[in-house]
């Protein structure tokens, strides 16, 4: 059986290249390897787990989760028929129309001298 010697060049070049190298915690901490305290005969398994709670967490939330009904009661959502697209010039519309209407009652306002007479303020 022969073996062959590495030349001197390509063993200075290793030796940089070890010096080099990440310790385990940079690995973890830019996420190349997983943060985890278990064998890694057992990380598979572990990561499995993690995400069948989080599925089954996701499943419970979207199974409780509110009705739109039950948040346009809330006010959280607008009680409203009209297409998403459309929405947003509703309630340009509905903040139009109050304001009409606002400016209408204050021109048919009393003014101060005739609340005066009518003895409403003094």
């Amino acid at each position: 059986m022969e073996t062959h010697a590495l030349p001197q060049q390509v063993i200075d070049s290793l030796a940089k290249k070890i010096e080099r190298r990440p310790t385990r915690d940079e690995l973890e901490q830019h996420h190349v390897l997983p943060i985890t305290n278990v064998a890694p005969a057992l990380q598979a398994k572990q990561l499995e787990l993690e995400r069948s709670l989080l599925e089954d967490r996701l499943e419970h939330m979207l199974e409780n989760r509110h009705t739109r009904e039950e948040l346009a009661e809330r006010n959280v959502l607008k009680a409203t028929s009209v297409a998403p697209a459309l929405q947003a010039k509703q309630v340009e519309l509905e903040r139009n129309r109050l304001h009409d209407t606002l400016d209408t009652k204050l021109e048919h306002r009393p003014t101060r001298e005739q609340l005066v007479e009518e003895h409403i303020i003094q």
